[in-house]
């Protein structure tokens, strides 16, 4: 008996190709939508889950409380040395200084000297890194790292650097004069980890590697440092706040009063990868977003399969009058309509699947450059399309079924449609989707003019053209001969020394004394450190007193305008020779020489600071070099040959400033990209939809429109009669839909200081687009029917 249900399936299915076309096509997408974001959902929740004490391990987050807290996700060293004793509840403490950078030479007795450049690629831990955290070791061990100058490495990274060969006891040269011996062999890095760099260096190498490293680095507990990590295992879950109390402890005795602006709090390891204020990749609340996006484009598919099963089945009532006759129980005609259900539903998810596999390496390709989606269980999608099909198929198959099942056998055998005409249930469906489509739309068109403001508006200063070149070193020797070699370019409008350029991730400040003030202002000021040319080159404008001057006697600063209203002043001359102390400086003081117009040193997501902008050599590490942009490519190849020159055995490298404050809002663009790709989907599987329904009324109103055209009505006349409906429930659910898009995207939107206004326009233009696609969709059908000789359409009843 099931066999014959499923060759009737089979036979219904082939019998109306275009039906069953536009029903596996709705349902594939919908499948793969959902599939696709429960691969990047699940890959975000499972970021170093994998460690075996994952539950008891914690991360020390630090924030400092001035007007406002400032987040702060390093740690200090000082820290390190007094819990790394012990204290009750913590089985284990380790720090990592990780996201360091260092061009490494690898000499071969056959080969010329090679040199890399690890941007970011390096961390230096003690021995117990690697029992606190879960590596496959494939040789060595990590207890060779309580000596200095000694790392492991991953097999990438001895791959690049030694080929097949096996790189234990190799030595490899650290800025070309640290020699460092490999002690170990790491299996690769999984790719759901925060916690991965390419190369581990003992921590003993420290002052190896950094010997102008100063004291404070060691003993002042409040020289946190974002590339300092501190981390901590617990006895358990429950003894967490023991242990940020003892810290609180340890905090008063290290820093005396001022503990009182610092507040540690553990993280658990498990929540690292989504609180952003920590330097986290992405937002639970995004997820959450996804997911809800996920599930909505399952329901559209779904009701999209139930208009257009209604209203090709209708086809089949006398089918139906029929197996009822011959004594067909509802139930019969029940499961052979689930079954068929469930045919194309299976069909539907091995086509998703295929959509997929395709599309997963190019999404990997264009949107997740930075951090690819990785499918880490197969086991765990197997359950998960478990579930989706027989789910998908209840819902998109119980209750057109259940409604066929349960018609009359009289009204069957006479074709009687009628009651289903006016089915609250159908419209309904088809106002759910196009407003969650809506929705989707406007929430995509407000990210677009968000992002592309954020990375287009005036922030203050001169972005174009920039290029920022790496500074191995800070000899004057050498900074003086690259001055005069730039000098002599063509293609160089100006340059500058710096530490970093504005719009950076850079953090770098702390508290200032004003003048004669007793106390220490309560806010903090951030820190641009370069050179003379640092205000020329980055096209900042001094509104009042001069630009400053190099001086180690006697530090000269230039303030913003913040910075003035932040001390209660209202003349920016009123600061003009007036003395600071930088504690960011330590606690250098210095002189007031200028006011430059405010600009944006940050992210356009929190508001423009105080700032303080200095002259100190020492901390350079960035050339910014302003180009005419005749000719860029030629403009590059100059620079790279005059730096080449002065850093013979270094790497060059270079990147636009431009593209980096691009990077600043990648999360955002993201998210842009998702949702504009969720909305088109939703679209789509709406227009199959309407065409589901339009095909429905035009079936059940096929001797109307004979008639209306057998006494004159036109091609118009009909199109406009068939569309009017159908546009109503369109505009129905525009407007349900515009006030939570509004809400929806309003929350989004104030999490940013700078952004753009949501007009009323938006709204509009999204509303004619939503229109315009569904009377393109439902001209399709309507205009078919109309043209239609009515001698035929009357011969169907």
């Amino acid at each position: 008996m099931i066999k014959n249900y499923f060759i009737i399936a089979f036979r219904n299915l082939i019998k109306r190709k275009f039906y069953s076309a536009i029903n596996i096509l709705g349902l594939s997408l919908g499948i793969a939508c959902s599939i696709f974001l429960y691969l990047f959902i699940s890959y975000h929740l499972s970021f170093d889950r994998y460690h075996k004490n994952a539950s008891r391990t914690y991360r020390v987050l630090n924030e400092v409380y001035f007007d406002k807290p400032v987040y702060e996700k390093g740690a200090s060293m000082a820290m390190y040395r007094a819990l790394a004793p012990g204290i009750a509840n913590v089985t284990d403490v380790v720090v990592v200084l990780g996201n360091y950078t260092f061009t490494v030479t690898v000499n071969e007795p056959s080969k010329r000297e090679r040199r890399f450049k690890e941007d970011k690629n390096v961390a230096l831990v003690p021995p117990n890194w690697f029992k606190m955290f879960d590596y496959d070791w494939i040789s060595g061990n990590a207890d060779e790292l309580n000596l200095p100058n000694t790392a492991v490495i991953t097999q990438r990274q001895s791959l690049k650097y030694f080929g097949n060969s096996n790189p234990i006891g190799r030595i490899i040269i650290f800025d070309n004069r640290q020699p460092v011996k490999i002690v170990g062999l790491l299996s690769d890095n999984p790719a759901n980890t925060d916690l991965k760099s390419g190369m581990y260096v003992s921590l003993a190498s420290l002052k190896n590697l950094y010997p102008d490293t100063p004291d404070k680095f060691f003993t002042d507990w409040g020289w946190t440092n974002s590339t300092t990590s501190l981390y901590l295992a617990l006895t358990d879950k429950k003894s967490k706040p023991a242990v940020e109390s003892e810290i609180a402890a340890l905090a008063k005795i290290s820093l005396g009063d001022n503990s009182k602006y610092y507040h540690s709090w553990l993280q658990p390891l498990g929540e690292m990868h989504f609180n952003t204020d920590y330097g986290g990749t992405i937002q639970k609340s995004v997820l959450v977003t996804l997911m809800i996006i996920g599930i909505l484009i399952i329901l559209i598919a779904g009701f999209n399969y139930i208009n257009i099963s209604v209203a090709q089945q209708s086809k089949r009532l006398a089918e139906i009058g029929t197996r009822k006759v011959l004594g067909g129980t509802s139930f019969q005609i029940f499961l052979q309509f689930m079954i068929e259900t469930f045919i194309m539903v299976t069909i539907a998810v091995i086509t998703a699947i295929g959509l997929v596999t395709f599309i997963l390496p190019i999404a990997n390709q264009f949107l997740f450059t930075q951090d690819p989606v990785h499918l880490l269980s197969y086991n765990n999608i197997i359950i998960f399309i478990s579930i989706l099909l027989p789910a998908l198929v209840l819902l998109s198959g119980f209750y057109p079924a259940f409604i066929l099942s349960r018609i009359n056998v009289f009204g069957a055998a006479k074709n009687v449609t009628g009651k289903w005409k006016a089915g609250i249930m159908r419209k309904v469906l088809v106002v759910i989707q196009n407003s969650v489509a809506y929705i989707l739309i406007i929430c995509a068109f407000i990210m677009v003019l968000q992002v592309r403001y954020l990375t287009h508006t005036d922030i203050g200063f001169n972005r174009d053209a920039v290029v920022l070149v790496p500074l191995p070193d800070t000899l004057q020797l050498k900074k003086d001969f690259l001055r005069h070699q730039f000098q002599e370019m063509p293609q160089v409008e100006s340059f500058t020394f710096c530490y970093k350029p504005p719009s950076s991730e850079n953090n770098f400040g702390g508290s200032v004394k004003f003048a004669n003030r007793p106390d220490w202002e309560t806010w903090p000021a951030g820190s641009p450190v370069g050179d003379t040319s640092y205000v020329k080159s980055f096209g900042l404008q001094i509104i009042a007193g001069r630009n400053i001057r190099e001086s180690k006697v006697s530090p000269e600063y230039l303030v913003n305008e913040t910075m003035i209203r932040k001390l209660g002043l209202k003349n920016p001359g009123d600061v003009i020779g007036k003395s600071l102390i930088a504690g960011q400086f330590d606690d250098q003081k210095g002189t007031i020489v200028g006011v430059v117009k405010d600009f944006n040193s940050r992210s356009l997501d929190v508001p423009i600071g105080p700032e303080v902008i200095a002259c100190v050599p020492e901390k350079f590490s960035t050339i910014a070099i302003k180009l005419n942009a005749i000719d860029l490519l030629s403009a590059i190849i100059n620079i790279r040959k005059k730096w080449e020159e002065v850093y013979p055995q270094e790497v060059f490298e270079y990147h636009f400033l431009d593209d980096q404050i691009a990077g600043l809002y990648k999360k955002e663009a993201l998210q842009q990209k998702l949702i504009s790709i969720a909305g088109s989907l939703a679209i789509i599987i709406s227009c199959l939809g309407l065409l589901g329904l339009v095909s429905l009324i035009t079936l059940q109103r096929t001797k109307e429109i004979g008639i209306r055209k057998v006494v004159g009505a036109s091609v118009s006349n009909i199109v406009v009669m068939l569309s009017t409906d159908f546009l109503k429930l369109v505009f129905i659910s525009i407007l349900i839909a515009s006030p939570i898009a509004w809400w929806i995207i309003n929350k989004w939107i104030n999490d940013f200081a700078y952004r753009i206004k949501i007009e009323w326009w938006v709204f509009a233009v999204a509303g004619l687009f939503s229109v315009f696609v569904a009377l393109i969709t439902i001209s399709f059908q309507a205009i078919k029917a109309a043209i239609a000789n009515p001698v035929n359409s009357l011969r169907t009843e």
